[in-house]
């Protein structure tokens, strides 16, 4: 039941960076390894000094606004981190930023979802990984095309990018709400599962501009 929950984020960066044409699987280790690390010490640390049990309760905007600390938060302070210590240029550490939160999401996501309530529902074990796929997919899309336009000197226009990077960390925050209230629990899916072509399209389209 939890095969596709563990395989699915890793097995989907992998084949978007063995399609890469930019930088080799090897030299983009140094990230995966980073995210891989550091969602085992994430994980670690909310199991034995955090109580990992979420309880929602009130509006659509409340939970939305609950769910987003575990999606916005880390990809943009894992990124920051890498960009601020890594002594590469800046076209290699945007490049880096999809197996960076790709490689933390495969360890932090089936964590939360194997230690909060209804960890065995279709959705929790094969949605939501999807939508955590999309979300780093676009998320990275908007670092490299944030990131071409700091180098080429449109500091002005990067907050374009930034803006696109924070609606894509939200579509797992809001999919998930409709799913939980059992309002619209149909979108969610159809939606979840149609932005998939959507963010590879994105994604190879900001590696060529």
């Amino acid at each position: 039941m939890y095969f596709f929950l563990l395989l699915s984020i890793p097995a989907a960066i992998c084949c978007l960076i063995s399609t890469d044409s930019e930088y080799s699987p090897k030299q983009l280790s140094a990230p995966t390894f980073v995210g891989f690390f550091t969602g085992i010490l994430t994980s670690a640390f909310i199991e034995f000094f955090i109580n990992s049990d979420i309880y929602f309760a009130g509006s659509f905007i409340a939970i939305v606004l609950s769910m987003s600390a575990k999606t916005i938060f880390p990809p943009i302070l894992l990124t920051a981190f890498f960009f601020i210590f890594s002594k590469d240029d800046i076209e290699y550490k945007a490049y880096s930023t999809l197996p960076l939160i790709g490689a933390f999401y495969s360890i932090f996501i089936p964590y939360l979802t194997m230690t909060q309530g209804e960890s065995n529902s279709f959705f929790m074990t094969f949605t939501n990984p999807v939508l955590f796929i999309e979300t780093t997919i676009l998320f990275s899309s908007a670092v490299i095309y944030g990131a071409k336009e700091f180098t080429d000197g449109n500091r002005k226009k990067v907050a374009k990018p930034a803006a696109l990077g924070l609606a894509a960390l939200m579509i797992q925050p809001v999919m998930f709400t409709l799913w939980y209230l059992k309002t619209a629990s149909i979108i969610a899916y159809v939606l979840a599962f149609a932005l998939i072509p959507t963010a590879i399209f994105v994604y190879k389209f900001s590696r060529k501009r």
